[in-house]
């Protein structure tokens, strides 16, 4: 029989009805919000994955689903996988966790998995369902599973992010349809939160800003903004949003923070065992903002935070920096892939060459359904994005909420978003053009948050020069590139990963002399308290 051991109750409870457990929130295929015992009762007519399958395609939210059948355990989790579980197979049955510990507890020898280091050093997760420990596996985003008591599994994908048609409205049309769409996403999340305070991560950029002015256009008084850091032009710019819609903001000076000896906090420790689950980067950033924010009593307990999870990508952000193809070309490749996204540090041909074969493995294990293809960009490496670096990086940067107790919502990623944007064509999602005019003209600019020149890479021209820029980059000497590095680090994660940096050469670890971001530094160490674990 396979043995079931669930123990997270951070923010999000499990909880049961009958032989279902469910941790986090859905909502059905009217937007109506469910959450606890309610959402739990959403599945109560699952009796294998063919049922399964059917609600899930009718409902959203961010959630992970246990069930106990006579054949074995269905688990099912959202788009994104914001709960994962994880699982080995023991004495012929199934262990299954969203604890690495009970793992630990089971068998007392485990093996890191060396082969998934070099992908985890450049890019902060590891691909498809491996984990840095192996033999421990991890569920997927948008996945299906029925473990077997018997041994044997069974999984599918049930949602991609993938066109069936591109739109021929006319552009005013497609405005008009934002809007209406936005102010329904609005109406959901007002429900979603019950009347309990929302939090938002405030930055300079957009994502953050629509989110304030939906709440404030909704009448949403119980809002308080924060942002975090050194002060810089986006503080300053959260600074005057919030002013503008008349919310409480609080300011987290990053450089007033005493880092010492921080990496030996036992719970530091404990966030990255909860939010790294052997699998991806515990995220720095807005932990010590959190923690401060909890510890000063400056937010209310049940509050809920909502971070801009992932407007400007789902909007086209991303399209010309990573999704474009060269030469009109339909599909991407390993290489291509590895080359754009796994770029924390410079890489030896050797371990490009390990990535480039495990992407392409990644995608001779992909299936999907029939799609409308473009020869822009490729649809399928944009859906590998969102199911691996969103998935596991992006998304799950908002571990630190859950980790101090609270809960979160993804308005931006809702469903009715995502399908918009998927339908929308190219010339419309690229540098997000047609999100930016309807944010602008319908929240920013009747709000008086609309900053003009003053505004971060929000023209196409300046996302031009960006994209150029990056493509350039490997010609500029590491020196320049390390003080340029630093010069713009307003969180301050030079501060932080010296810590890490300092406590890995006590211990006699290889630091690599050259990175390109300060995360190679987070990940090495975590995957140094990793080996630990297993040794000790």
């Amino acid at each position: 029989m396979n043995r079931i051991d669930l123990r997270f109750q951070h923010g999000f409870e499990w909880v049961s009805s009958g032989n279902i457990a469910l941790k986090g929130y859905v909502f059905d295929k009217e937007g109506e919000f469910f959450a606890a015992q309610e959402a739990v009762r959403l599945f109560h007519p699952v009796d294998g994955i063919k049922a399964l399958e059917k609600i899930l395609k009718q409902v959203d939210g961010v959630f992970t689903l246990v069930i106990d059948l006579p054949e074995g355990t269905l688990i099912a989790t959202d788009p994104i996988c914001g709960f994962p579980l994880f699982y080995t197979k023991k004495n012929g049955a199934w262990m299954i966790s969203d604890h690495v510990d009970a793992f630990k507890e089971q068998k007392s020898h485990w093996e890191f998995n060396e082969a998934a280091l070099p992908e985890f050093l450049s890019a902060g997760f590891v691909l498809g369902n491996e984990t840095l420990v192996r033999d421990i596996i991890r569920t997927q985003a948008a996945e299906i599973l029925c473990l077997h008591h018997n041994g044997n599994k069974e999984q599918k994908q049930y949602y991609w992010f993938l066109p069936d048609h591109f739109s021929n409205q006319k552009k005013s049309v497609l405005k008009q349809e934002l809007k209406s769409i936005l102010q329904n996403t609005t109406n959901r999340l007002i429900k979603s939160l019950e009347g309990k305070t929302a939090v938002v991560p405030l930055s300079g950029g957009y994502d953050s800003r629509l989110i304030a002015c939906m709440l404030k256009n909704a009448g949403y008084e119980q809002t308080i903004c924060f942002t975090y850091g050194r002060p810089n032009k986006e503080s300053e710019i959260s600074k005057r949003v919030a002013e503008a819609l008349g919310f409480k903001w609080f300011f987290v000076d990053y450089s007033k923070i005493n880092t010492n000896d921080f990496t030996a906090d036992p719970g530091f420790i404990d966030y990255c065992n909860y939010a790294g689950n052997i699998s991806s980067m515990p995220y720095l950033q807005e932990y010590f903002a959190v923690k401060h924010l909890k510890e000063n009593k400056l937010i209310p307990e049940n509050s809920i935070f909502i971070p801009g999870h992932t407007g400007d990508y789902i909007a086209g952000s991303y399209l010309e920096k990573t999704i474009r193809t060269k030469r009109n070309r339909l599909h991407n490749d390993g290489k291509t892939i590895a080359a754009r996204y796994f770029n924390f540090l410079p890489l030896s041909s050797h371990h490009s060459q390990i990535i480039k074969d495990r992407i392409e493995r990644w995608f001779g294990n992909y299936t999907h359904p029939v799609f409308e293809a473009s020869s822009n960009y490729d649809a399928t490496t944009e859906d590998w994005d969102l199911k691996e670096k969103f998935s596991k990086f992006i998304f799950n940067s908002s571990q630190v909420f859950p980790f101090f107790g609270y809960q979160f919502r993804f308005p931006l990623w809702d469903a009715k978003l995502r399908t918009f944007f998927r339908r929308l064509p190219f010339e419309l999602r690229k540098y997000k053009v047609l999100y930016d005019e309807v944010i602008q003209e319908e929240y920013f600019i009747p709000a008086n948050v609309f900053f003009h020149q003053e505004e971060l890479n929000v023209k196409p021209s300046a996302l031009r020069f960006k994209n150029l820029r990056d493509k350039l980059k490997f010609l500029v000497p590491h020196a320049l590139k390390r003080n340029r590095l630093k010069n713009r680090d307003y969180l301050c994660y030079h501060v932080f990963t010296g810590e890490m940096k300092r406590s890995l050469i006590d211990k006699g670890v290889k630091v690599p002399a050259r990175i390109n971001s300060y995360n190679t530094l987070i990940c090495l160490w975590y995957s140094e308290i990793i080996r630990q674990k297993l040794t000790s």
